[in-house]
């Protein structure tokens, strides 16, 4: 298997793992600050016990001493985690992850700026015609508090671009790591802002169990490390794919249905992201 396969294939289970993150959150039907702080607790813990048995050595030598960049890398990707759940509590899950999907244009543009990626016209153009699908999910939301979960998605998008070009440079070599730190400070910021974790039912903890252990340390590894073979912006195109799998999933588990600007936003940015992947591809066949 060729490295740009392999890279694909890793960013494809990613996201189909991810893709279950929405739905998590929804059902367990608690305060954001609980989910975060068993989403944060769970991944950390899992993954901790992940290194222990597969990296001990060196994960002891860098988790005592932690450098900057791990610090720095955990506390973006904390906030992008942040950001996400607290938008899921204001919005709809489709506005939340139209918003979000937007992270491969500023993907783009921070490869372009800092690993000095090429930003061809195609790219502008995509960019320019994606931004009209936020506009529309921004300018008609049926009510004030979604302009806040809105601008958290966007956040998280921004936070999501960085760390995808920082696994690029890095060819995900520290992901597991960042993760551990990432989750340990999510936990120490919702304990602080107000979560009650042991309030929760078994089934509630079921679910976050299930969310913070399984798919987000899950999806996370495999997008990490599909940035070591192929380019960051391309590996965010491929999450373009929870557009359509996190809505659907809460629908045909929960019946949320997704308003009429958030499919008409979606629909514009994933027919052009999807034309912009068609023309990549072929440029590098």
């Amino acid at each position: 298997m060729s490295d740009k396969n392999r890279g694909l294939l890793l960013a494809f289970i990613g996201i189909m793992i991810l893709s279950f993150d929405s739905l998590f959150v929804k059902l367990s039907n608690s305060t954001a600050w609980n989910v975060l702080f068993w989403r944060g607790a769970f991944q950390c813990i899992a993954l901790v016990i992940f290194q222990l048995f597969y990296n001990r050595k060196q994960f002891t030598t860098e988790i005592t001493r932690p450098s900057l960049s791990l610090l720095g890398l955990g506390f973006i990707f904390a906030t992008s985690t942040v950001c996400f759940i607290e938008s899921l509590h204001y919005t709809q899950v489709a506005s939340t992850l139209v918003i979000i999907n937007t992270a491969p244009f500023f993907t783009a543009i921070l490869g372009w700026l800092i690993l000095k990626e090429k930003l061809k016209w195609p790219t502008l153009l995509a960019i320019g015609v994606a931004t009209s699908g936020i506009w529309i999910i921004f300018a008609f939301a049926p009510a004030g508090g979604q302009w806040v979960g809105n601008a958290l998605a966007l956040i998280t998008a921004l936070a999501t671009a960085i760390y995808l070009v920082a696994m690029r440079k890095t060819k995900g070599e520290q992901a597991a790591n960042i993760l551990i730190i990432a989750g340990f400070m999510i936990a120490v910021f919702a304990y602080i802002r107000g979560a009650q974790p042991f309030s929760l039912s078994h089934i509630q903890m079921l679910y976050l169990l299930i969310l913070g252990g399984i798919v987000v340390p899950g999806s996370y590894l495999c997008i990490s490390k599909s940035a070591a073979y192929i380019p960051a912006a391309q590996t965010s195109l491929i999450l373009l794919m929870e557009i359509l799998l996190g809505p659907l999933y809460v629908f045909l588990v929960m019946g949320e249905q997704p308003s009429l600007n958030d499919i008409l936003g979606g629909a514009i940015i994933l027919i052009t992201l999807g034309l912009y992947t068609i023309w990549d591809v072929k440029q590098s066949a």
